[in-house]
């Protein structure tokens, strides 16, 4: 099964940092729950491949064959491939349909963080992540205004706020000690992922065909000073996601697809590839497809990894890949729900600094380190609209 070899095989999956994972409830509006179709679907397009960072083979997820339900990989079965448009804004907007949250003060004002000359306003995809930094900058600001988070449309907030990240201005109306005053200041909107799935991230990226199945031995046997050895080694030749910011890992199976659930509870529409910001989500929606996929159990799976501004630029340009049928998942880390005796044996893989087991520990956050500075914007209402 996929979600036990892909938290053991690499344990930088389960790397943690001092920011503990709870649960919210996502914005109204937000994608419905998805049912799995029992079809046989199609792997991506080559175009879509091409384009993504992919794992191919049984070795990584443990299936050991290849399945006979391998596709063309793509959308038209002719020689020539069939081209789609580029999507509209309007409808990439629609597509990440996501929940990201930020520090305000209580009206909602973005509360806008001094880091190296730079004025900055975080999006957390972890909610929890945000209390925390938060909670952290409160007490290094003693002056600040109370704080909150508030939830944000991630796409609504894509094309307004985010690709004019730094090079637009905007006009600001200062709070706290020199409450009025007006200042126009570029502000940089940062995406700051979920810590856990950026490492996982970096370190698919630094492994190599060989590391793969050697990793795979190694926590087999077991061989826990062999397998970190690799995951080190990885980590140091990553090829992609070494930033703490602006760097958003999206996870596919290529071979798995789901539909929308209709009113009744069945699956309806078009199949769907989904396309996760959490690991944990996409092992829980893998082992759903094959329970209803009986067919795709000894799959030889792919599993593609595509930074999120890239897809989204993907997205904009024609492609003989349809990125209408895809759908961005609800990170379970903001799904799950647990009282105080609820307990999970994966608790330990969550972000609590501790790294998991075998796991390495995550660089601490320094927004204790950061001043705070409250602004309300009152010319370009920079965070109107963009709020759910």
């Amino acid at each position: 099964m996929l979600a036990p070899l892909l938290f053991s095989l690499l344990p930088c999956l389960l790397i943690g940092n001092i920011l503990i994972l709870t649960s919210l409830s996502a914005p109204e509006g937000r994608l419905p729950l998805y049912s799995i179709p029992s079809s046989s679907a199609t792997p991506c397009s080559s175009a879509l491949r091409q384009s993504l960072f992919g794992i191919r083979g049984g070795g990584f997820f443990g299936f050991g064959k290849r399945s006979k339900h391998s596709g063309s990989g793509g959308d038209d079965d002719g020689s020539t491939p069939k081209r789609f448009p580029a999507l509209s804004e309007e409808e990439i907007e629609e597509k990440l349909n996501v929940p990201i949250f930020g520090i305000t003060d209580l009206n909602g004002n973005g509360v806008i963080l001094s880091d190296g000359g730079n004025h900055v306003f975080h999006f957390f995809f972890s909610r929890h992540m945000a209390e925390a930094a938060s909670k952290a900058v409160a007490a290094a600001n003693v002056g600040a205004p109370e704080l909150k988070v508030s939830t944000f449309h991630l796409g609504k907030c894509w094309f307004r706020l985010i690709t004019n990240s730094g090079s637009k201005m905007f006009k600001l109306q200062k709070c706290g000690n020199d409450s009025g005053k007006e200042t126009t200041k570029p502000i940089h909107f940062r995406l700051v992922p979920n810590m856990k799935d950026l490492m996982g991230a970096r370190i698919l990226t630094g492994l190599k065909p060989g590391d793969i199945e050697n990793l795979k031995n190694a926590v087999e046997t077991p061989n826990p000073e062999k397998a970190l050895s690799i995951i080190h080694k990885a980590n140091t030749q990553a090829g992609g996601f070494t930033a703490p910011f602006d760097q958003v890992p999206v996870f596919a199976i290529a071979q798995m697809r789901v539909r929308r659930k209709d009113e009744n509870g069945n699956p309806s529409g078009e199949a769907m590839l989904p396309m996760h910001l959490s690991t944990k989500t996409m092992t829980q929606t893998w082992n759903e497809f094959i329970q209803h996929s009986p067919q795709f159990h000894d799959a030889d799976a792919t599993l593609q990894l595509v930074e999120l501004h890239n897809l989204v630029k993907m997205m904009q340009a024609d492609s003989d890949f349809d990125f209408r049928n895809v759908v961005f998942i609800t990170p379970s880390y903001d799904q799950d729900s647990k009282t105080k005796d609820q307990t999970s044996d994966e608790d330990d893989s969550d972000d609590d600094g501790g790294g998991g087991d075998n796991g390495m520990k995550a660089p601490d956050s320094h927004y204790d380190e950061i001043s705070v500075e409250s602004f309300v914007s009152y010319s370009d209402h920079a965070l109107a609209g963009v709020q759910t």
